[in-house]
């Protein structure tokens, strides 16, 4: 019993020493201005428990239902139809909604943009910097006077922050609302390990972040000798977000509303798609005369290449033409190999490279073990 106990606690030192290590995440992990980001949103019925949390942690999502896919764009603020309000160097824009209020009554809001900063002083952070917005046409700036840091930066396990942030529209006659809001945010990254989603697999971080927000809508009415409207909201949000260092946007996420203590999910979505549900068609592979060279490596179950420069993504197919693993340019930029899913069939797999051309390079037999 005594050699099996020396035995048992030298595999735990072993392991411990080639354990996994949080990730640190900086601004340039954060979207940029021309990013294209997809996302697929899930039926929240199929999320599971998500509330669980630890360090090394492996939280599986990997079964979830997905519904709708979306995207998000981010431009540079000159591209943008509020350019011209926002123009700190580094300013871009992302389009939440073409129609907030339709044409009911004397209102309209429409083509509502975001727009965000990173910031390097007075914090390094990752900012929410104002709103535009069209009111009954009129393109309407709107700023924060005291920022929202949304990611202060680095970012890794543990940590927590508390920021308090101001917002509000111009209060003018001419606009028949105004909308402020103010409060705080505070974040907490409670976790770190490995994510599972119908996408693929990755290093994260599990980041909690709440939004305490006293919500204020004045309303200018044309009736007269009617003063104006005021009402008061409390408006608490939470978000539950796991962060890669490639994803730009939460690998997994998962939001709500905060009433006192009790969380309710409302939405919930993954970086990219479902790449079981996109087969590729095998027979309509163009190969190119120069192919990079792909090596399996068995003992560290990943395939190892050098990604050619025009690289838009990669895929790795099954021989049904089932995707399995999907990664975008900006993974090569910091990468040279791609980690394979666990658990993997043994079998024969075709790297293939989206660029000017798809290139299907000499099949792989990949040997999946534990």
């Amino acid at each position: 019993m005594k050699n099996l106990i020396c035995l048992t606690a030298f595999i735990a030192n072993l392991s411990s020493m080639f354990a996994q290590n949080p990730i640190v995440l900086t601004n340039a992990n954060m979207p940029t201005a021309n990013d294209t980001l997809r996302y697929t949103n899930v039926n929240l019925n199929s999320i599971g428990n998500y509330s669980l949390t630890g360090t090394n942690y492996t939280w599986n999502f990997k079964n979830v239902i997905s519904t709708t896919e979306g995207r998000r764009d981010f431009k540079a603020a000159l591209n943008t139809p509020y350019g011209f309000f926002f123009l700190a160097p580094g300013e871009y824009g992302e389009k939440i909604a073409d129609t907030l209020i339709a044409g009911t009554g004397t209102i309209t809001i429409t083509k509502f943009y975001n727009y965000y900063r990173k910031t390097t002083t007075p914090l390094n952070a990752f900012i929410a910097d104002g709103v535009g917005l069209s009111i009954n046409n009129i393109p309407v700036p709107c700023y924060y006077t005291d920022k929202d840091e949304l990611y202060i930066f680095p970012l890794s396990y543990p940590k927590l922050d508390s920021t308090t942030f101001k917002f509000s529209t111009p209060t003018t006659s001419l606009l028949p609302i105004s909308y402020s809001k103010a409060g705080y945010r505070t974040t907490r990254v409670d976790g770190w390990g490995t994510v599972i989603t119908p996408y693929g697999t990755e290093n994260v971080i599990r980041l909690v972040s709440t939004q305490y927000s006293k919500d204020t809508i004045k309303l200018n009415l044309p009736i007269p000798n009617l003063p104006p409207i005021k009402i008061g909201l409390q408006n608490n949000q939470r978000s539950y977000q796991w962060l890669s260092l490639n994803s730009k946007i939460p690998f997994f996420e998962i939001s709500g509303t905060l009433n006192g203590p009790l969380f309710t999910p409302n939405t919930a979505r993954y970086r990219g798609f479902d790449v079981s549900k996109n087969p590729i068609d095998l027979t309509a592979l163009k190969p190119e005369s120069t192919q990079p060279v792909f090596n399996y490596s068995k003992l560290k179950h990943q395939i190892e290449f050098n990604a050619p420069e025009s690289i838009q993504s990669f895929i790795l197919v099954n021989t049904s033409g089932a995707q399995v693993v999907v990664k975008d340019a900006q993974y090569f930029k910091t990468h040279n190999y791609i980690d394979l899913p666990k658990p993997l069939p043994s079998g024969i797999y075709y790297p293939i490279i989206i660029g000017a051309n798809k290139i299907n390079n000499s099949a792989l037999f990949i040997y999946a073990h534990d």
